[in-house]
């Protein structure tokens, strides 16, 4: 199985955390893709061996998660599919990985060679999170990437939630104990058994760091 995971310059602390974290739990920085954003990113990450100069974006500060379709926010995350499409024309078996994650423990025994396309839960906000993805080499996987990857104006997540309905065979929903969300980890406390932590549900990556270093989750 191959990961993948992309940032900007405002992203690079938060990033090298997940991936030192990826590393503890027995993943190999090698099976590890790192799309850089902007030159200065690359700077930073390109001691992991996998990482590489994706595009040259002008935002390179982080950007707060927000609805408001001219943002940098949704400048940026409008790019994941593409990034996706691109990796998934080579490694079927594939996981999107977002930075602000934590691997408490090694996923890819039960998440490889599914053979439903994987998607973290996010409710209680959408049914799907965008932000721990799993691929895999069927039909409907590839179908679903390109429809994806040809759309260049929508939020990555608002877009793969209006076609569950259209893909709903081919897809499952991660359980939310093993892979909780920022709301059902932090506020919900359901802790005990989580694989990977996603600090989504809060706004900010001061926020989401403080979080990572109160749990003891901060490794660099």
């Amino acid at each position: 199985m191959k990961f993948l995971t992309f940032l900007n310059n405002g992203c690079v602390d938060i990033c090298k955390n997940m991936l030192r974290s990826a590393e503890l739990v027995g993943i190999s920085m090698d099976d590890f893709y790192v799309a850089c954003l902007d030159s200065d990113s690359y700077e930073k990450m390109k001691e992991y061996p996998r990482a590489f100069l994706w595009t040259e974006q002008e935002i390179t500060e982080y950007q707060n998660w927000t609805f408001d379709e001219n943002s940098g926010f949704r400048k940026i995350v409008k790019l994941k599919w593409k990034l996706i499409s691109e990796i998934y024309k080579e490694h079927k078996n594939l996981c999107w990985v977002d930075t602000d994650i934590v691997f408490k423990q090694n996923p890819t025994a039960l998440i490889e060679n599914n053979q439903y396309i994987l998607f973290q839960c996010d409710r209680p906000g959408s049914l799907i999170c965008s932000g721990f993805m799993v691929f895999n080499g069927s039909d409907d996987c590839q179908r679903l990437v390109d429809e994806c990857s040809i759309q260049d104006s929508e939020d990555d997540q608002l877009l793969i939630n209006g076609l569950v309905d259209k893909y709903k065979n081919a897809i499952a929903l991660l359980s939310l104990e093993y892979f909780p969300n920022g709301h059902v980890y932090y506020k919900q406390g359901i802790k005990d058994k989580a694989i990977i932590i996603h600090n989504n549900h809060m706004v900010g990556v001061d926020v989401k760091i403080q979080k990572f270093k109160d749990e003891n989750m901060w490794f660099i």
